[in-house]
């Protein structure tokens, strides 16, 4: 009758585990910048709450947020008194170590949940849900951090001055590191043929690599001597009076459940080496991403999965020893039975999900390849034949210098060709963009209907090609003032436009309109932007394809019509971002009509920006205007020479950063109204020397414009970092580089 009853109490208590449902917890959500955030609405947001959210995803909880208007030393008394049940962020500290329990790392610094010690069976609840979330998710806290702290948040790998100069006379003394490890064995470091390999080397020739730094492996390690030990740890002999050590190689443990071959190593400095050594290794490895990391422990010794069978048995004769004092030999059995098969059902379980993330994961590279194959393939054509023109029209200029005519012809037809080569990487690098989050969505105040004139305008060249009646209509606009994003605007507006005039033939139409309609929010109005043309028109089996990347209704060598297939990708990205919808509607043969409706705040007294009401560029503030032009390409040098010069600028050379650092010390510091600088240079490149030049003259500010073929925007955040006023890429196109210098020019001597 007692064995009845523990039965019926053990298939209960499997009952309510299998079947009960999230258990409520409070979290302590105090004020706290970038972690803890909350709007007049009282919608939350912050890192933290990102986070929560996250391991909702794999823990059975359901998370509530408290104590908004409470400081830090009252989540911690409303912790121990069982208001809350977890808060974070946290650091380690011997004092609450003493008070708290901590979950496993959750930030990058690194940072940690609290709970009560009491509350074991809740902390397990939450490590096992980070660890799931890293294995799931590896990058999530690195997203985060950029979402909430910015990009400057992450660059641990930025050098101090004390730290530039030390690389400086290490390299020009063409010094060496002798680096060994305490151990020479597989896979950590050994001689493979007379050739050192082995994770610790592939990990340290990394940060070498970024930093500059020579050195050659020591065989034998020796105590005597000052050798950088690559297999380092804290309970080396010496200990800390000897070494400075560097955070371990896996400094964020992504996946801190399983058995690391790195567990603990770092990189020990002997303290007779320079300071600055030990914090750029330091800043080294902070620097290489995890994954990097483990794909060097892959290289040389696989990937370890973890010890389910060991966990198996250990939570078995656990079950055992619990039900085998109450039920005997007969329960044992029976008990071991249950918990075997629902293991075993929970083991299969998770490998029907792995292999299906595997699968996942190799469709989607399979996916990637074809992509990739039909982006080259396409690509290739419509590369090859503005080539074919450019080349070829420059030879026949070469061979008829006397005929002026047939010389203008050429030279039209190479800036027609080059012109489309530089659509086609813009295209490419716009949709690599978008896909790296790049773009930011800037709302200022537009005249809509002048702004839709100068784009239209901008068109007019491209339709009289053909032969091609472009009409633009905007009388329905009421309020033509509008808070717009006018470049996302312009970018899917101007896509739209050109594919009309590719796919409408010669003599053929293009209208574009804009309609007003009234929106239901206050102070909105909803605006309809219409494309139509008479052209090719498009399948109705293609447009359900339309917006795939490097989709195309037919290829280049059949239709005639040369592109990347990334246009409307690019306008449907666009569009998404900025709340846009987009109807397409076309009829092989008949010609295709595109609507693009989004709503825009109109537009009052307290949007106006006085400063971009006032940016008028006046071509003769630039006359006898003194330019260092830092050029290293000889022929971009004439070609900017040439152009500067007959704007009646005063035009000096530098042909690299230090001889354009060099000329700056050689005059006073208002010598010079601007320098175009180039970034990519020998000797000296375009970054040191803004900083050199910033520098030397720290209260006289010049004009300093990078023009440079990288045309990221992380690149443009390079050279506002070291010190430059723009950004400018790539060819040098006249009128944005003269309107830079005017607004540059016209600031410092309002500031002056």
């Amino acid at each position: 009758m007692l064995a009845k009853k523990w039965m019926f109490l053990f298939f209960l208590l499997l009952g309510g585990v299998a079947y009960a449902g999230p258990l409520n917890v409070k979290v302590g959500f105090f004020a706290y910048s970038g972690y803890h955030e909350m709007s007049p609405k009282g919608e939350k947001s912050g890192y933290d709450y990102e986070m929560y959210r996250g391991l909702s995803r794999y823990a059975n909880l359901n998370f509530q947020f408290v104590g908004f208007d409470k400081s830090w030393d009252d989540m911690l008394k409303m912790l121990e008194n069982g208001e809350i049940d977890m808060v974070s962020p946290a650091t380690r500290t011997k004092e609450l170590e003493e008070r708290f329990a901590f979950s496993r790392p959750v930030g990058l610094y690194p940072d940690y949940i609290i709970l009560r010690k009491s509350d074991s069976s809740l902390l397990a609840e939450i490590d096992q849900a980070i660890c799931e979330m890293d294995l799931t998710e590896p990058a999530w806290k690195n997203q985060l951090y950029r979402k909430h702290f910015g990009e400057d948040a992450l660059d641990v790998s930025a050098l101090s001055a004390r730290e530039l100069a030390f690389l400086q006379d290490f390299r020009s003394k063409d010094k060496m590191l002798k680096v060994t490890v305490r151990d020479a064995v597989f896979p950590y470091a050994y001689i493979d043929q007379g050739v050192p390999r082995g994770i610790l080397l592939d990990i340290f020739a990394e940060v070498a690599l970024r930093n500059g730094l020579k050195y050659e492996f020591v065989k034998t390690y020796d105590t005597k001597k000052p050798l950088i030990v690559l297999d380092g740890s804290y309970g080396m002999k010496g200990g800390d009076e000897s070494w400075v050590f560097t955070p371990q190689y896996l400094h964020e443990q992504v996946l801190a459940g399983y058995d690391s071959l790195l567990n603990g190593m770092r990189v020990a400095v002997p303290r007779e080496y320079p300071r600055e050594l030990a914090s750029i290794l330091t800043k080294g490895i902070l620097s290489i991403p995890p994954n990097v990391v483990r794909a060097k422990i892959t290289k040389y010794a696989g990937f370890r999965m973890p010890d389910y069978a060991g966990e198996l048995m250990h939570e078995q004769s656990r079950i055992a020893v619990v039900f085998g004092s109450i039920l005997g030999l007969l329960g044992i059995v029976l008990v071991g039975s249950l918990v075997w098969i629902a293991f075993r059902r929970k083991l299969k379980n998770r490998e029907d999900e792995l292999d299906s993330r595997l699968r996942e994961a190799n469709a989607f590279a399979a996916e990637a390849k074809e992509a990739k194959s039909k982006f080259l393939l396409n690509m290739s054509h419509d590369i090859r034949t503005p080539m074919n023109a450019i080349i070829g029209y420059t030879e026949r200029a070469e061979r008829h210098l006397d005929s002026t005519a047939d010389v203008q012809d050429a030279l039209k037809k190479i800036r027609i060709s080059g012109g489309y080569l530089l659509q086609l990487i813009e295209e490419v690098l716009d949709m690599a963009k978008i896909e790296s989050g790049q773009v930011v969505q800037k709302k200022r105040m537009v005249n809509l209907t002048s702004c839709m004139a100068e784009l239209c305008e901008s068109c007019e060249p491209m339709m009289k090609q053909k032969n091609i009646s472009f009409i633009w209509e905007f009388s329905e606009v009421k309020n033509k003032f509008v808070m717009a994003n006018v470049n996302s605007l312009r970018q899917i507006l101007y896509n739209i436009i050109s594919n009309s005039q590719k796919f409408t033939p010669y003599g053929g139409r293009v209208m574009f309109t804009i309609e007003e309609r009234p929106c239901q929010v206050d102070g909105y109005a909803v605006f309809d932007f219409e494309i139509s043309d008479n052209g090719l028109g498009m399948s109705h089996a293609f447009l359900e394809h339309i917006y795939d990347e490097f989709a195309r209704e037919q290829s280049s060598t059949q239709s005639g019509v040369m592109g990347t297939g990334l246009g409307m990708a690019i306008v449907k990205r666009l569009a998404d971002m900025m709340g846009a919808e987009i109807d397409i509607q076309s009829e092989i043969g008949l010609g295709t009509t595109v609507h693009v409706r989004t709503q825009f705040k109109i537009a009052t007294e307290n949007d106006v920006d006085p400063v971009a009401m006032n940016t008028a560029y006046d071509e003769d503030c630039l006359k006898e205007k003194r330019i260092l032009l830092v050029e290293d390409n000889e022929f971009n040098r004439e070609i900017a020479q040439d152009l500067l010069h007959d704007h009646q600028m005063i035009v000096e050379v530098a042909e690299n950063g230090l001889e354009a650092v060099t000329k700056v010390r050689d005059h006073a510091p208002d010598y010079y109204d601007c320098i175009l600088m180039d970034v990519q240079m020998p000797v000296m490149d375009g970054y040191e020397a803004t900083r050199a030049i910033r520098k030397m003259y720290p209260g006289c500010h010049i004009p300093i414009i990078a023009v440079s073929a990288n045309a990221f925007e992380e690149d443009r955040q390079k050279s506002l970092a070291a010190g430059m006023d723009e950004h400018l890429p790539k060819p040098f196109v006249v009128a944005k580089v003269l309107e830079t210098m005017n607004s540059l020019m016209q600031r410092k001597v309002n500031v002056a």
